[in-house]
């Protein structure tokens, strides 16, 4: 080799190296794959808590186990999407336990979709099931002042109800309390069991108020007797991480949330040691900008 090709190698290694030395090794974020976007509801009246699994793929959700009767696994989740075989298992240190299938079955997710996995009914006799419910993509944004509250019956033996959503005194807890269905601020009416409803919009309650709560009062569809009611607990609070904004409830306006109707928990189960009288739970379902 003649010295001008050596010089010209070496110019040519040189300016490589210098390129890859000038090389952070830094990318960009990956973009992320397509998901459906998951959250599961415990509402067996007999089982007490449980883990779901979908059980042909390994995911990072850890929410989704250990929910307790009347529980939620909270936020929606990523989960991949596809037809997902599904198992739904006693919660349990005992290797004999955890391992009885409740629910064994395949549910179908799309990516960008927003789903709602329900496990009701009653495991005695085989009669409990996991329910899919798909949901609007895009949730409610309620007028000024205002939040949105819809139903979801998951009370196994209870027949259609109507939900009379009322503000609760801003006094002292004192007795008797107000009886919601005189004073409703809106009804959802003939709420089916396993039915998830419209939203319906009701003013906030003001945080300012001694006693800011609303009571949740269930008749059977088209009477006026109560057959039970809840006060809510859900109040929501103004966040201190400027980044996260308010935390969902009854007195943040523009709150988007779900009253679900719950059995009692059967007499003598794990899930009957948490309440055997049916009871209202608002839970929140998207986070508010701050």
């Amino acid at each position: 080799m003649r010295f001008r090709d050596v010089v010209t190698v070496t110019a040519v290694l040189a300016t490589a190296l210098s390129a890859c030395e000038d090389d952070s090794g830094v990318t960009g974020p990956a973009p992320l794959a397509p998901a459906a976007l998951v959250r599961f509801i415990n509402a067996a009246a007999d089982t007490g808590t449980v883990d779901l699994r979908f059980v042909d793929r390994v995911e990072n959700l850890p929410t989704f186990q250990g929910v307790a009767f009347r529980g939620t696994s909270g936020a929606y989740q990523r989960v991949i999407p596809g037809a997902r075989p599904t198992r739904v298992f006693p919660n349990s240190t005992d290797p004999a336990f955890a391992s009885l299938r409740l629910v064994d079955t395949t549910v179908t997710l799309e990516a960008n979709k927003r789903y709602t996995l329900v496990y009701a009914g009653r495991a005695r006799g085989n009669q409990d099931r996991l329910v899919v419910f798909e949901e609007p993509l895009d949730l409610p944004t309620p007028p000024a002042g205002s939040i949105a509250i819809r139903a979801l019956h998951v009370a196994v033996g209870t027949a259609d109800v109507d939900v009379h959503i009322a503000p609760d005194r801003a006094v002292a807890d004192t007795l008797p309390r107000p009886n919601p269905v005189a004073t409703a601020a809106a009804r959802i009416d003939g709420v089916s069991y396993l039915e998830l409803t419209p939203f319906v919009n009701v003013a906030r309650r003001a945080p300012t108020d001694t006693l800011p709560l609303m009571t949740f009062g269930v008749t059977p569809t088209g009477s006026t007797t109560l057959t039970f009611s809840t006060r809510s607990t859900l109040t929501g609070a103004a966040s201190t991480v400027s980044t996260v904004g308010p935390q969902p409830g009854i007195q943040i306006a523009g709150s988007v949330l779900t009253a679900i109707i719950f059995p009692g928990g059967t007499a003598g189960s794990p899930a009957g040691s948490v309440s055997t009288s049916p009871a209202v739970v608002l839970i929140p379902d998207k986070p508010l900008n701050p």
